[in-house]
């Protein structure tokens, strides 16, 4: 029941609204212009499954959270069965926008951070991983695995004890840091990272959070990197 909403929440995550240049103040008008009377496409799993599919076709975001469609209907179904109130608003942004760049800023507009302190959940609470990050000691905080790790030759990482980060932002930021033998940098901006993302593996970690998985080549060699972006320190 969750696939779905991890799937979705993967692809748009990590998202930041683009910037706009300023629109130029409209001209003023005696009255207010009418409603639109256009009706808003009901939300329904055959609706977002089918917008879903395009936002995956065309744009490189979503192309990794592509599911089948018989998947994606059942999962969408039970979901929004489900009252699920985050996906909800999340397929509405899927159904009602066409262009990639409006479905991803309708979605930041909305999101909350999965990574605030009052949202952190316990390792061993059930709830949804796709929407709450993990707490824990700030001296296991300090020794999680990734620390001090500055080169890529230095990375040890499975699934099961992937590189520990608060939030996919700062797992692209720390991306980015990495250098290979020859001192390279093969990701030079959050983007980079984000492209270099090969999807996510499933459950795994010390709590069982969604993990994610990056290929990265550098001249010596080609890394694979397993990260588990909803581990968190509490605040004390």
């Amino acid at each position: 029941m969750r696939l779905v909403l991890v799937a979705v929440l993967a692809a748009c995550g990590s998202s930041t609204a683009t910037p706009r240049s300023p629109s130029p103040p409209a001209p003023s008008s005696p009255s207010p212009p009418a409603p639109s009377t256009q009706p808003r496409p009901a939300v329904t799993a055959e609706a977002f499954c089918e917008h879903f599919d395009k936002l995956a076709r065309k744009c490189e975001r979503f192309a990794n959270a592509r599911m089948e469609r018989a998947t994606c209907l059942t999962d969408v179904r039970a979901t929004l069965a489900g009252h699920n109130a985050r996906f909800s608003a999340i397929a509405t942004c899927v159904v009602e926008h066409d262009d990639c760049d409006a479905v991803l800023d309708c979605v930041a507009a909305d999101q909350p951070d999965p990574t605030a302190s009052e949202a952190l959940r316990a390792c061993d609470d059930p709830g949804s991983t796709a929407e709450h990050a993990v707490g824990i000691a700030r001296s296991e905080w300090d020794q999680r695995n990734g620390v001090g790790v500055t080169a890529f030759r230095e990375l040890r990482s499975t699934k099961d004890a992937p590189i520990e980060m608060c939030g996919v932002s700062a797992a692209n930021d720390w991306l980015v840091s990495l250098r290979c033998n020859d001192g390279s940098q093969p990701l030079k901006s959050r983007r980079d990272a984000e492209d270099f993302r090969a999807g996510n593996v499933g459950s795994g970690g010390r709590c069982r959070s969604i993990i994610d998985r990056y290929r990265v080549l550098c001249p010596e060699r080609r890394y694979e990197i397993f990260i588990d972006a909803y581990i968190c320190p509490r605040p004390d």
